[in-house]
């Protein structure tokens, strides 16, 4: 991983195992995220804003198959597809540490849709096959959208590839039914802004236009209305599939707790994105209402899922910062959290040294423009 200052950085690609010789390959990249308000209310019409950071990314390299003719599809295992293990007491930890499943099963679900999409719009694809491969820094199961980025990294080769344009505001539900393929329970947050990259306000409150298109109403936000902001991470991570279905169930139960709840987290939202552009309005005071408004945010999750669901070192991850008088939440699910310390230069060590002490690593966040062309 990246030095805690700067952006991560991994080798050329050609460390993984492309031959130079070998004509064709593309090779492409999406960033990883955090959702800085209204999270998880994206899954249950609601609103958030979320942005594109540089510190970690996935990276995807499509090989074209080299044999004349050739229509094979092939994918090399990744860093958490092992299949062989040193023993019992290895294969446990490592399950532990990144869980049962790696990313192969996210390109060969994203190949089965991209097929499909084509398909469905009469769009014509040759017939030469590839290997696809990835490697991600991005931490296992932070709140991060590993999973994500590393599906939309693949979905920007196989446009490549095959010269078949999606357009950019299919892409977002495109990627997110992949991962529903697999069980994954998630919303359009991450897909949309690790595709639109930048800094994006997400309105999915129009149910209708939702279900019909399986988009929200997205709006790009100057990233230069964002305070400097601080990610805080740690080694003990969170399933948000897993996290989520709880919530989900109740929600689709109709439980009073839960649709107020993710109601609020939209209002915080639309209030974070108003206190954003106001950028002629007195600064410490912006700065105090976003602060507000982080924390209003965790509070409001942690009411609806509860400490346990969360788990006892997330929380503190949270609270540490907030001991200190800064903003502070999750940047997904768990297992990151992103803080705002509004009162400057000191504030920022102060937190930085508490965190580092209770063995969490920490970055400045270095935030991801949206392309020119977008």
């Amino acid at each position: 991983l990246a030095p805690p200052d700067s952006p991560a950085t991994l080798e050329p690609s050609s460390a993984m195992g492309v031959d130079d010789a070998e004509v064709g390959v593309i090779t492409e990249r999406a960033y990883a995220r955090i959702g800085l308000f209204g999270n998880p209310s994206d899954g249950y019409f609601g609103r958030t804003i979320s942005v594109s950071i540089q510190n970690f990314f996935s990276e995807v390299t499509l090989v074209p198959d080299q044999q004349c003719f050739s229509s094979r599809v092939s994918f090399e295992p990744g860093p958490y597809d092992w299949n062989a293990f040193d023993s019992l007491t290895a294969l446990a930890e490592h399950t532990k540490a990144h869980g049962h499943y790696g990313g192969v099963r996210l390109l060969r679900a994203l190949c089965v849709r991209f097929h499909a999409y084509c398909a469905e719009r009469d769009i014509p694809l040759h017939a030469q096959g590839f290997t696809l491969k990835y490697r991600t820094d991005i931490p296992k199961r932070a709140g991060l959208s590993g999973s994500s980025s590393i599906i939309v990294a693949g979905l920007r080769c196989l446009m490549k590839h095959y010269d078949a344009r999606v357009p950019l505001e299919d892409q977002p539900h495109l990627v997110l039914q992949c991962e529903r393929d697999l069980g994954i329970n998630a919303g359009l947050q991450d897909r949309v802004i690790q595709t639109y990259e930048g800094a994006v306000s997400m309105d999915f409150s129009d149910e209708k236009r939702l279900v019909e298109t399986g988009a929200g109403r997205y709006e790009r936000l100057p990233t230069s209305v964002f305070p400097e902001l601080m990610l805080v991470w740690g080694d003990e991570g969170s399933d948000s599939g897993a996290t989520h279905a709880d919530v989900k169930r109740r929600w689709e139960n109709g439980e009073p707790l839960v649709r107020e709840t993710m109601g609020k987290l939209a209002t915080v939202a639309a209030k974070a994105r108003e206190t954003l552009l106001a950028v002629d309005s007195d600064e410490a005071s912006r700065r105090s209402t976003l602060v507000a408004l982080m924390n209003e945010n965790f509070d409001l999750r942690r009411l609806m899922f509860g400490d346990e669901a969360l788990g006892a070192r997330n929380v503190d991850m949270v609270m540490t910062p907030r001991a200190f008088g800064a903003g502070a939440k999750f940047t997904g699910s768990g297992g990151a959290a992103v803080v705002m310390c509004p009162d400057g230069n000191d504030q920022w060590e102060k937190v930085k040294e508490a965190c580092e002490a209770k063995g969490f690593k920490t970055a400045r966040v270095v935030l991801n423009p949206a392309p020119c062309a977008a």
